[in-house]
């Protein structure tokens, strides 16, 4: 506990929070030189702290192309206990970088799940969530990025918490999946019909089956069924 005030007093001083404000609006208006030195001007105070590193990490991977910078970046913070300020921040910037962010989906997701477990950050962790998991879902270039791994997780997600909009995603990818038939005009190649029906109908099924009760829910169900109907009539139609 030690170790976890000294991070909270220390991230609250007036000269971290002065640079790391730069280092944060440079990112954001695409300065990536500057906005990498004041953050690592912010580590120079502050060993760990999440919004620094993350900035650099990003700037490694995407300005100095040092492939695997975010993948570690996700490792070193993992273990942190993040305070109030740092989960805000990077929420703030993953938002802002989606477009190169969004193979790290899961490792955002979970990071933030990890650190918004009270009942008065579900609010913004659904938001969160909702906001980051349909455009990341609507940009996987195939169905491979919902394993069973994935699908359990969003399972998980819907279970707990509100997330309507991730869960059309799924629903919506159906059909506009670029693996989905009706995106490769594809229902006459019997065995990938049935794989992308196997693989993702099936999975997509899960997840909004784990949904919480509402209106929602029930909406999705009904949608879920009519369009696995249309799939199967439209797979045999060609046979």
């Amino acid at each position: 506990r030690e170790e976890y005030y000294s991070r909270a007093q220390l991230g609250a001083t007036g000269k971290v929070s002065f640079v790391k404000d730069n280092a944060i609006r440079f990112f954001k208006e695409g300065n990536r030189v500057n906005a990498r030195k004041f953050a690592s001007d912010v580590l120079n105070i502050m060993l760990d702290n999440a919004t620094a590193l993350f900035i650099i990490a990003y700037c490694d991977e995407y300005g100095e192309m040092r492939s695997g910078s975010i993948s570690d970046f996700f490792r070193k913070v993992q273990d942190i206990p993040l305070e109030y300020n740092e989960v805000r921040e990077l929420i703030d910037l993953f938002e802002a970088s989606l477009y190169n962010m969004r193979d790290y989906e899961e490792d955002m997701v979970v990071l933030m799940i990890k650190n918004m477990q009270s009942e008065q950050d579900r609010k913004d962790l659904e938001n969160f969530i909702d906001t980051v998991s349909p455009y990341c879902i609507a940009h996987y270039p195939s169905e491979d990025f919902l394993s069973e791994e994935r699908c359990g997780l969003y399972c998980d997600i819907a279970s707990n918490c509100n997330i309507p909009k991730t869960c059309y995603a799924l629903l919506k990818g159906i059909r506009t999946n670029p693996d989905s038939p009706y995106v490769t005009h594809g229902f006459y190649l019997k065995a990938k019909t049935g794989y992308f029906r196997q693989h993702y109908v099936q999975s997509v099924g899960k997840v909004i089956q784990a949904m919480k009760e509402s209106a929602f829910k029930t909406k999705f169900l009904a949608g879920y069924r009519q369009m696995v109907n249309q799939f199967d009539k439209d797979a045999q139609a060609v046979s």
